[in-house]
């Protein structure tokens, strides 16, 4: 993909457009605005939403892209998200997503293109540009909180979870036990419990001395 970029200090290409549009739809709804990181290692968003309640920590690793150059040791961009809400929605999940930075013009470059089974890239090209904004940098304390259970699940299979447990109940309750994930919620009539074993291909890793429940 090519730019008329003066001065690309980023560029990143997601495979996909999945993962990162359903990232940027969830800031969305949650925060007006952020700061997004990008260094060698990759691009992370770390921010609190209004109500000071929820800690937004999102990482993409560098080696999880199809190209990834970052031409200086840290590049900062504050983004807008009324700008970005009517744009990201328009790539379509398979699309690969392409973010490219312009530090001299101030702006951000989201483009995409589709891809064949055999990678090849084809279609028509789309690009969308967006300024970019300098924010403040919001003070957020260190989390110094020690956990006694952790899970890796597959992004989709978490967000299809959460959605038919949302269909009962307004809550959901998350247990990790060394072999297996719990999701349960209730409603006024009705209740649901769904058992995922850390053999299915959902669950990626469980680790956990004795079932946790939260």
């Amino acid at each position: 993909m090519q730019h008329n970029f003066s001065m690309e200090t980023v560029k990143a290409r997601f495979p996909k457009a999945k993962e990162p549009r359903y990232v940027f739809e969830t800031l969305i709804r949650m925060l007006p605005e952020e700061t997004v990181t990008f260094t060698q290692n990759g691009i992370s968003i770390k921010a609190l939403d209004p109500t000071k309640t929820v800690f937004l920590d999102v990482e993409f690793y560098a080696g999880a892209f199809e190209d990834y150059v970052v031409l200086e040791k840290a590049t900062r961009i504050g983004i807008i998200n009324t700008a970005l809400k009517d744009i990201i929605k328009r790539f379509r999940p398979t699309d690969v997503l392409e973010l490219a930075v312009d530090a001299e013009r101030n702006k951000l470059a989201l483009c995409s293109r589709k891809k064949k089974k055999n990678r090849e890239l084809y279609g028509y090209y789309r690009c969308f540009r967006i300024p970019t904004i300098n924010l403040d940098e919001e003070e957020i304390p260190e989390l110094r909180e020690e956990y006694r259970a952790q899970a890796t699940i597959s992004s989709t299979a978490f967000a299809d979870l959460l959605k038919w447990v949302g269909e009962v109940s307004d809550w959901v309750q998350i247990e990790i036990a060394p072999n297996s994930v719990r999701l349960a919620g209730a409603g006024d009539v009705k209740k649901i419990e769904i058992d995922l074993d850390v053999d299915s291909e959902q669950v990626l890793s469980t680790v956990a001395d004795e079932p946790t429940a939260s």
